[in-house]
């Protein structure tokens, strides 16, 4: 019979991981990606998004524009600090997704206005990919810690688990290449 720590690790999905997260966060899912926008009171304005899968920069131009038609304080995405987190699902989850394991994580660049043009100003993304299999709870609290750090306080968010075979990173630039980040 497995012990508790390996029960836990086999249950351990990138859908618990999120739960696990927003829940330190406060926060309940809103859909496939979950988006939070933190005013701070020090003046930094931080946008965070966490999810199961890729990152499209697309989808934060028109969630801005449509919360900056909401409200005229919302700064546009090239003021203050965007991070996205993405768990990647484990092989169970591939599996019941009919996808192949893993799942490759995209990063889509491309930013168009409704005309067709690159959006402007350019923005950036900084996009950080857990591979779900590898971490344990001790790593998802950690993560969940760092989270509520970089909200609360400010950015920038600083990696907890340092362990480059864990996660990849990313600087996403709208309509540029994506740029894989070394880590040490």
């Amino acid at each position: 019979m497995e012990n508790a720590r390996e029960i836990l690790q086999n249950e351990l999905t990138a859908q618990t991981a999120i739960c696990i997260v927003l829940s330190a966060l406060g926060l309940t899912p809103d859909s496939l990606s979950t988006y939070k926008e933190y005013s701070l009171p020090n003046g930094e304005y931080i946008r965070l998004r966490i999810s199961n899968h890729g990152l499209f920069l697309q989808n934060w131009f028109n969630a801005n524009k449509k919360a900056r038609a909401k409200d005229s304080f919302t700064p546009k995405l090239n003021t203050g600090y965007n991070l996205s987190i993405t768990f990647a699902p484990t092989e169970q989850e591939s599996k019941e997704a009919q996808r192949t394991f893993p799942m490759k994580i995209k990063n889509v660049t491309k930013a168009k206005t409704i005309n067709g043009k690159n959006v402007k100003p350019q923005f950036s993304v900084r996009h950080i990919c857990y591979y779900t299999w590898k971490l344990d709870m001790a790593d998802i609290n950690k993560i969940a810690e760092a989270l509520l750090a970089v909200t609360t306080k400010g950015g920038p968010y600083r990696e907890p688990i340092k362990n480059k075979d864990k996660s990849i990173e990313w600087i996403d630039t709208s309509n540029l290449p994506p740029k894989r980040i070394m880590q040490l």
